[in-house]
């Protein structure tokens, strides 16, 4: 399969199509592009940059793949990068991770700190910020309303489940969001964002996002055993609670 964030890159000039020709055969890729084209092209007739204020004033927007924290996503992400992008205006309804790097203006990033093991898995978050998505830094402070895109890099790892714990003790699974099963985790060589974005809630204190990965499958459900009241980050970052043979890594954003 190849990858979405790919062929967005090559639509947009920051990568050469024919490097890739060998690894995804030169006709499947330029049939993918083509089809990317004329989703862009179908999209800007429906969205054209003009209606782009209007729409933001849309909270039932039917492109938008942003959720509240805790409310299961509705699945619009590549969509909506396309529009983005097409129309070359203001990120009005979502916004997406920076492998387009040539969008991406502002800090460099720390990495999420793992918990045990040395699998090299890491978890990133990306904040909207104008027009574009900064990265954001392990231990930074957000508010309630922030727009905040989650993706991963697998290290040597085969399986894996995101969730996320806020000052309150709830628990919001990201990935996958059916089940505490956990899943096969893409290998691109890049990191892998997850297909929604997300909306920050009046959660006080803190919003911990773990990513607990294996090299075997595994099932995760006893996380939703535990007591709020002792899901603090402390406790969160001693990995005592991951399943046998799993590592974490978690990345703890402070809420104001």
């Amino acid at each position: 399969m190849i990858p979405q964030l790919l062929l967005e890159e090559i639509n947009l000039g920051e990568k050469d199509a024919k490097d890739y020709y060998e690894k995804y055969g030169k006709e499947q890729l330029e049939s993918a592009l083509a089809e990317l084209r004329k989703s862009d092209q179908e999209i800007l007739a429906a969205y054209p940059a003009a209606k782009f204020a209007s729409a933001q004033k849309q909270a039932a927007a039917p492109c938008s793949n942003i959720v509240r924290m805790g409310k299961k996503p509705k699945n619009f992400y590549a969509t909506i990068n396309r529009i983005a992008f097409a129309a070359a205006a203001v990120l009005a309804l979502a916004f997406f991770v920076p492998t387009l790097a040539g969008t991406i203006k502002g800090i460099a990033g720390s990495p999420s700190t793992r918990l045990k093991g040395n699998g090299h898995h890491q978890i990133r978050l990306y904040k909207q910020n104008g027009s574009g998505a900064v990265q954001l830094k392990n231990g930074e402070t957000a508010k309630e309303s922030d727009l905040v895109q989650i993706a991963y890099i697998p290290g040597s790892y085969n399986y894996g489940i995101i969730f996320s714990v806020d000052g309150n003790g709830n628990i919001t699974r990201h990935f996958p969001d059916a089940s505490w099963q956990a899943e096969k985790l893409q290998k691109t060589g890049e990191e892998v964002p997850l297909s929604f974005s997300y909306e920050l809630d009046d959660a006080p204190k803190y919003e911990c996002f773990i990513f607990v990965a294996s090299k075997d499958p595994f099932d995760f459900s006893k996380i939703e055993s535990l007591d709020k009241k002792d899901l603090s980050v402390d406790f969160l970052k001693k990995g005592s609670y991951l399943p046998k043979d799993c590592d974490g890594s978690i990345f703890v954003l402070n809420k104001k």
